[in-house]
């Protein structure tokens, strides 16, 4: 009987002598694997949520443990947008559940598609009562209600010049909070691109900003294909003549980048470490990852290195199976931060496919219905809905005894 007393109180000293060691700590935390057991560990104490707090260890734990895809939300200009779950270790299970949830009743709602997705946020376009209105969805924050933006300003273009391909985007800050949406105009005259660049604050979308930049092209050329989400602060338009045409959002100002040599419309961007651009373009089936420093003031084509450069046309045809229909080329539908993922369409097929990037290793993500299928003609919008990072620390509960680190640490291993 005194043994049985004596077990849980030196389990209990055992447990507490090796975690008062704070380097043996942050081996544990470290090893938890999802930023979601990361905050629930940081509930032990107060000396616990220092620790996973700390700036230079999440930078060592998103390095080993980089955030994870959810789920997409997938869609085409003619039909509402749906989200897409994706296979998920049980400790991202309840998250995976509150995403679909959420977005299902956002989109059974009216909504039509998504604006900009990033960090647990999405940005939702929908049409009610004969108008488009926009709002902010945070389906990984519980408690967190939906925030309808207020109305769009409309560009304030001259109505006797001659505009070509005008284009209006929404977006979240790159840190993927609420405070600094911006909205961005954009649209070309004659050789004259021009830029309204508007962040919305208490008080509404404010005065905006401008920018202008003259262009080698033909006068009745088509400029723009698509606007990229943000990048280090600039968001990057597609072109299709051999360079990107970068705004820089807060001097208002643009910067044109040259692509790599037979890079043209089918790629996209994503931060790297530092100030650098990756870029991954798909040229029929083989993919190519390419990175730019963007140091100084070199902005040509010299400046990119190729990273990597592989065919996934034997993986995509063997995971389509039967529904394969033969084909020459992958859309580029969504990139992650530092190149992590990309997310490839193949419309013919009418099958969306990943692909990590650092293993090569190509899965089949999903498959377009009977009814999708007359959209294979259409273009497919990718908005990957990713676990929220930096983790979002709740107050500490302080105040644990040495039992309580016992039963929190048990709990930890059961997850």
């Amino acid at each position: 009987m005194d043994g049985d007393r004596r077990a849980p109180a030196a389990a209990a000293a055992s447990a507490a002598s090796v975690l008062g060691d704070d380097d043996l700590l942050r081996e544990i935390l470290i090893r938890l694997g999802f930023p979601n057991c990361l905050v629930r560990a940081a509930l032990v104490s107060q000396r616990w949520l220092l620790h996973a707090s700390d700036p230079a260890f999440l930078r060592r734990f998103r390095e080993r443990n980089p955030p994870r895809v959810l789920g997409v939300c997938a869609g085409y200009s003619v039909r509402p947008f749906k989200f897409v779950p994706l296979p998920q270790p049980p400790e991202l299970a309840a998250l995976s559940r509150r995403a679909a949830s959420s977005c299902a009743y956002a989109f059974a709602r009216g909504g039509q598609r998504i604006e900009h997705c990033r960090n647990g946020r999405l940005i939702v376009e929908s049409l009610r009562k004969g108008t488009f209105k926009h709002s902010v969805l945070a389906p990984l924050l519980s408690g967190e209600p939906e925030a309808v933006l207020p109305p769009i300003p409309p560009p304030r273009r001259h109505p006797q010049e001659p505009t070509q391909g005008a284009f209006t985007q929404i977006f979240l800050p790159e840190d993927g909070g609420r405070d600094g949406i911006t909205l961005v105009n954009l649209w070309k005259v004659r050789r004259e691109v021009r830029a309204e660049v508007y962040v919305l604050g208490a008080g509404g979308w404010g005065v905006p900003t401008t920018a202008m930049a003259e262009i080698e092209l033909p006068y009745a050329a088509t400029f723009f294909a698509k606007m990229l989400p943000p990048v280090h602060g600039k968001v990057f338009v597609v072109t299709g003549f051999g360079y990107t045409l970068g705004l820089d959002l807060a001097a208002a100002t643009f910067v044109m980048l040259q692509l790599p040599a037979g890079v043209q419309y089918n790629y996209m961007l994503s931060s790297a470490e530092g100030s650098g651009i990756y870029l991954v373009t798909a040229d029929r089936f083989q993919l190519s990852v390419w990175l730019h420093q963007m140091t100084g003031d070199n902005h040509g084509a010299g400046g990119w290195l190729l990273m990597d450069t592989f065919s996934v046309l034997e993986a995509c045809a063997r995971l389509a199976g039967d529904s394969w229909v033969p084909c020459e080329y992958l859309n580029v539908a969504a990139v992650g931060d530092n190149a992590d993922f990309v997310f490839l369409d193949h419309p013919s097929s009418g099958v969306i496919f990943s692909v990590h990037l650092n293993s090569r290793v190509v899965k089949k993500v999903y498959q377009r219905t009977a009814d999708e299928h007359e959209c294979r003609s259409v273009a497919v919008r990718i908005s990957p809905v990713m676990t929220i990072w930096p983790p979002i620390f709740p107050a500490p509960n302080i105040g644990h005894d040495q039992e309580g680190i016992v039963r929190a640490v048990r709990s930890l291993d059961r997850r």
